[in-house]
């Protein structure tokens, strides 16, 4: 249960459609709140708003998760800085 006291954070982010059902399992395994702030078709993204106690261990630790997640997927999709600036 969420404490009355401790401050709440919201941050946005963009879920590619390929993790979406991942990120939906962490918010609602960790019991977050979150709503939808659009959708682009194009790019097949969803962008979230993302909120939580900033004194919760567990709702840190899933926003954590989900961070690493959307930033494993970039790497994975557009390789890493390094790969752009070689020329092949």
């Amino acid at each position: 249960m969420q404490s009355a006291n401790k401050p709440a954070t919201t941050s946005s982010h963009t879920i590619p459609i390929d993790v979406l059902l991942d990120i939906i399992r962490i918010l609602f395994n960790n019991h977050l709140y979150w709503k939808e702030e659009g959708i682009n078709e194009q790019e097949g993204t969803l962008m979230v708003q993302i909120t939580h106690q900033q004194g919760n261990p567990k709702h840190k630790k899933a926003l954590q998760n989900i961070i690493g997640i959307l930033g494993d997927y970039s790497y994975y999709v557009k390789g890493s800085p390094q790969d752009e600036a070689l020329d092949y």
